[in-house]
């Protein structure tokens, strides 16, 4: 099984959600001080990793992360693209090797990317 990163942080965030919110069983564990500072801190990180995954979740990486797969020979974008989308197909970045443009749509494609679709 293939975890991706941010699969990694999802798991990470459930299990600090676990143990924000298991106060009372680490009490009996630790003590009251140490069980509220562990908590405290679940809660601390999982904030800081909810904000990590906002534009690690993102449309352009969605299809970055697509496009990577193994299997994946290319995704190909059409007229009706968003504008994230068609940046992404006519972009240089090299995770987004395999993601371009039909052959029709290439200028549709750039325009949508620009902004300036007609």
């Amino acid at each position: 099984m293939n975890i991706t990163g941010i699969q990694w942080f999802l798991i990470i965030l459930a299990l600090l959600g676990a143990l924000s919110g298991s106060t009372a069983q680490m009490t009996d564990l630790f003590g009251a001080v140490v069980a509220k500072d562990i908590a405290s801190g679940a809660s601390f990180l999982s904030s800081l990793i909810s904000a990590i995954l906002i534009p690690l979740n993102g449309q352009g990486s969605l299809v970055k992360t697509v496009a990577a797969m193994p299997g994946v020979e290319k995704v190909l974008v059409n007229q009706n693209a968003t504008q994230t989308l068609a940046q992404v197909a006519i972009s240089n970045d090299p995770a987004a090797i395999k993601v371009e443009a039909t052959p029709g749509d290439a200028v549709a494609v750039t325009n949508i990317a620009e902004g300036t679709k007609k």
